[in-house]
């Protein structure tokens, strides 16, 4: 009998040996997350072949990650592949279909692609979410969504609405000051600008154009200064050039 319970045993532990053991959950999730932050860091670094690259590894370890998904959305949109992007921020939504985060990334591409309706829809719906942490971005992109629209009134108030929550957010500022600029109103444009500077000191759109308030009220020093500055802090950017443009006009303009 004591045979038999012996070879039994033995039996059960050759059986338990031939078993693979599958590893918990958390250790794809860790595992994940290394390519992840790594994908986020390209990411934000510009690097997006790179960032590009640790996110597919991340997805193929952890494919029910819908911040993955995420990340490849916004990298494809970067790059301009918006067919791409829209896939992988669709693909994010069917895992976690409330996110916030995901819907506002979505209206954004929408915004690019010119499908204004479609933007509106998936930034209303974000700002449903009562949990929402950055709502001020999403009321942003919904005021510049209706200003494409040629509703100014409903721009402006929900820029006003995005700074409500968030007075130091240097995109709502730069928006409101923009349409400021354009109706004309250039004391409203200049400090709208100017708040967007001070909130975000790489803010070169905003040290452009108000250069051209500058232009505009004839204070030309001071139009000077301002896009020498972008030159100095931003020197390959488009803004740059685009101010390099304005100096020579001005330089052309003293001479005659």
């Amino acid at each position: 009998m004591r045979f038999k319970k012996l070879l039994l045993f033995v039996f059960l532990l050759g059986m338990a040996a031939c078993q693979s053991v599958e590893p918990p959950p958390s250790f794809y999730q860790e595992k994940s997350n290394v390519h992840l932050e790594r994908a986020y860091i390209y990411y934000h670094e510009g690097r997006l072949a790179e960032a590009l690259k640790e996110a597919f590894l991340a997805k193929d370890i952890n494919p029910k990650d819908h911040n993955i998904y995420n990340l490849i959305g916004l990298i494809y949109m970067d790059k301009g592949q918006y067919n791409e992007a829209e896939k992988y921020f669709k693909k994010a939504l069917e895992i976690a279909p409330d996110s916030p985060e995901i819907l506002n990334n979505l209206g954004s591409l929408y915004l690019l692609k010119n499908e204004i309706k479609k933007a509106i829809s998936c930034f209303e719906k974000a700002l449903k979410d009562p949990f929402y942490p950055k709502p001020f971005i999403a009321y942003t992109n919904l005021a510049w969504a209706y200003y494409k629209l040629g509703d100014k009134d409903k721009a402006i108030y929900y820029l006003d609405k995005a700074l409500s929550y968030n007075p130091r957010y240097s995109v709502a500022y730069f928006y409101r000051g923009l349409i400021a600029l354009e109706e004309g109103i250039l004391d409203k444009a200049q400090l709208d600008f100017r708040r967007a500077i001070r909130f975000n000191r790489q803010d070169m759109a905003s040290r452009y154009y108000l250069g051209i308030v500058y232009f505009r009220l004839n204070q030309l020093d001071k139009a000077k200064k301002v896009w020498r500055s972008i030159i100095e802090l931003a020197p390959e950017s488009r803004w740059a050039l685009k101010a390099e443009d304005k100096l020579m006009t001005l330089e052309e303009l003293e001479d005659s």
